[in-house]
């Protein structure tokens, strides 16, 4: 788990419900925060944030029960944090390949749709050489002293932002969504480790 993350966790975990929250939810099943709320007789809201906040970190399952719900289970009756407190140099570097692959995947499925001047439009936005990508995210990291990995996450955030705007003008937001759900999906498959340690799929969720 990356520095940011494990703040996020600490901060998460150490909230009066957390515990409650996590010990209400230990036989595993699937759980709706309503339900949880009304068990421990909190406020909604208070559960829901908890437990999207532990989603999207990774540490609790989380499934859509319908378009407007989801639902929550954990992964294990014991939870662990780890956080490594080296130099992150090594994560970055690693994270740079899965966002490089992912932009390939991405412009790919792109290609394979049949619109050359939208995939041109977005090629131009990520340049077009794999290696050279690579050069412009360490240049710009390198351009500022604060680096590492939450810099990373803004950067690709910034260049998802673009894209999107790009293929949803194009394709409309359902057909963009779509494309982009499944670079996602392809790119996470590939450093599937890497992706939760590092939580590298919020940028592309933003």
């Amino acid at each position: 788990m990356d520095h940011q993350s494990f703040r996020q966790a600490i901060a998460l975990l150490s909230g009066e419900h957390g515990l409650a929250i996590l010990k209400s939810m230990r036989d595993q099943e699937w759980h709706l925060s309503s339900e949880i709320a009304r068990d421990l007789r909190i406020h909604t809201t208070t559960a829901s944030k908890f437990l999207q906040g532990l989603a999207d970190l990774h540490l609790v399952e989380r499934r859509p029960r319908d378009t407007r719900v989801s639902e929550y289970r954990l992964r294990s009756t014991r939870l662990c944090l780890e956080v490594d407190l080296l130099d992150e140099i090594g994560p970055v570097r690693e994270a740079v390949d899965f966002y490089v692959t992912y932009f390939a995947i991405l412009l790919e499925r792109v290609r394979r749709l049949g619109w050359p001047n939208l995939e041109a439009e977005m090629q131009r936005r990520v340049t077009k050489n794999q290696q050279e990508l690579r050069g412009l995210i360490f240049q710009h990291l390198a351009s500022d002293r604060s680096g590492g990995l939450d810099q990373l996450r803004d950067l690709v955030a910034q260049v998802r932002r673009d894209l999107w705007a790009i293929c949803s003008r194009s394709l409309g937001d359902s057909a963009a969504e779509r494309v982009f759900k499944a670079a996602q999906r392809e790119a996470v498959g590939s450093h599937p480790d890497l992706v939760v340690r590092c939580g590298l799929t919020r940028p592309l969720e933003a």
